[in-house]
């Protein structure tokens, strides 16, 4: 397969605190809907985009009516974050099979790759607390639980998945990260499919408390997540989980598939810096790179699904990094998911890339509702209401503490254009 061979979007999957499914979350997108609320939590009122609940929902599996029970059965005790990304798996993963020609799972050129890293924290913090009291009483199954590719192993054994199979981390920038890995064995010819999944960010008191005295996470009572906004006062914590299948253009073609969109370029870098600052020059990099995976420049974007936290110094890095590749042109349109569902963390980077997805297919920018006054007055950003568009190529963006920054081009399928 050469590098630049192209891959298509066949499956999705999504499960945030304003939609159970794609299609809802499509709806949710283009009203502009938040679905910011508040936990209760014994180190007090804890604002976010929370799911109603963690628990397992099986997505669609026309191919075996007995799944769902079965999957039931396997992911009995499991943390809150492998169960929520097994329902959003089963809606990418049924999506595609509805399709007629594809593989059942079990075909070894079908890859699983999972994002993130230190995925259960809650999870391990209470199984500590339970132990602490009672240690003769310890699941031994924890041991298979804690680790993040306990994820990878429960879904390999629910969806029968036996080709490549692993973790990426990269913090904030996972979601992302796993793309492009999935686009890395799609082009070298490894794979011909592969599942790429974003599991909800299971964060515990620790991680809430690291992030408050960081300066970084908005924990005010009725604070909002406001990116590019001038009273943005840091990210707001989002549940959520997503999952999204690729597969290359020929394999898609040759089996008939519906292609939902194409992923036509995809870029990581590091800024070789360790700290939490982001660096615009590294994020304008980032960008330009993924545009020349596509073969593009920057005048073919139409819009651009920033990374847009809501934090001060990542709002203005992500404006000039905009700036030094765009200029100040108005054009493309950005917008900010965030604004919406929160900042989901390793699950981040493949909800967005759905969302773009939903954008490019249903022809609307979803809203920017807590945008009131933006930063940069230079910059096209959506405003309060959805606006109609017909999206050729979009630009979606992930940075990371710790300079990793990266980007994707996802661009609409144009059926009769010719395979490079």
């Amino acid at each position: 397969m050469s590098p630049g061979a192209r891959l298509a979007i066949t499956g999705l999957g999504a499960r945030a605190s304003i939609a159970a499914d794609p299609p809802a979350l499509a709806a949710a997108l283009r009203a502009g809907r938040s679905g910011l609320g508040v936990r209760r939590t014994p180190a007090g009122d804890w604002p976010g985009f929370w799911l109603a609940d963690t628990e397992f929902a099986a997505g669609r599996r026309p191919d075996d009516a007995s799944w769902s029970a079965r999957a039931r059965r396997i992911l009995r005790g499991a943390p809150p974050a492998t169960a929520v990304a097994a329902g959003v798996a089963g809606q990418a993963l049924g999506q595609a099979l509805a399709q007629a020609g594809f593989p059942r799972p079990g075909a070894e050129d079908l890859a699983l790759i999972v994002a993130g890293n230190n995925i259960h924290q809650a999870y391990i913090q209470a199984t500590h607390q339970r132990f602490l009291e009672r240690p003769a009483y310890l699941n031994p199954r924890y041991a298979l639980r804690f680790v993040d590719t306990g994820i990878v192993a429960t879904l390999s054994e629910l969806f029968d998945v036996r080709g490549p199979g692993f973790t990426i981390g990269g913090s904030a920038a996972s979601g992302n990260l796993a793309l492009y890995q999935a686009a890395q064995l799609l082009r070298a010819g490894a794979v011909s499919a592969c599942l790429c999944v974003g599991p909800l960010a299971d964060l515990g008191a620790l991680e809430r408390q690291a992030f408050i005295q960081l300066g970084v996470l908005n924990d005010t009572p009725g604070g909002c997540s406001q990116p590019f906004d001038q009273a943005h006062a840091g990210f707001v914590v989002g549940q959520g989980s997503a999952a999204l299948m690729l597969e290359t253009l020929e394999h898609a073609r040759a089996r008939g598939a519906t292609i939902l969109a194409e992923l036509s370029g995809v870029a990581i870098n590091l800024d070789a810096a360790q700290d939490a600052a982001p660096n615009p020059a590294g994020e304008a990099r980032a960008m330009r790179l993924a545009l020349a995976d596509a073969g593009l420049e920057p005048d073919a974007i139409d819009y651009l699904n920033a990374h847009g936290t809501g934090t001060p110094a990542g709002d203005r890095a992500e404006c000039a990094a905009v700036r030094a590749l765009f200029g100040s042109t108005g054009r493309p349109a950005i917008n900010a998911t965030k604004a919406l569902v929160g900042h989901c963390l390793y699950a981040a980077g493949v909800l967005e890339a759905v969302a773009v997805v939903l954008q490019i297919e249903h022809g609307f920018l979803h809203p920017n509702p807590a945008l009131r006054r933006p930063i940069a007055a230079d910059l096209r950003f959506v405003g309060p209401v959805a606006e109609p568009a017909a999206i050729e190529h979009a630009i979606s963006n992930a940075f990371s503490f710790g300079g990793i920054n990266s980007s994707l081009v996802i661009s609409r399928h144009r059926p009769g254009a010719a395979q490079p």
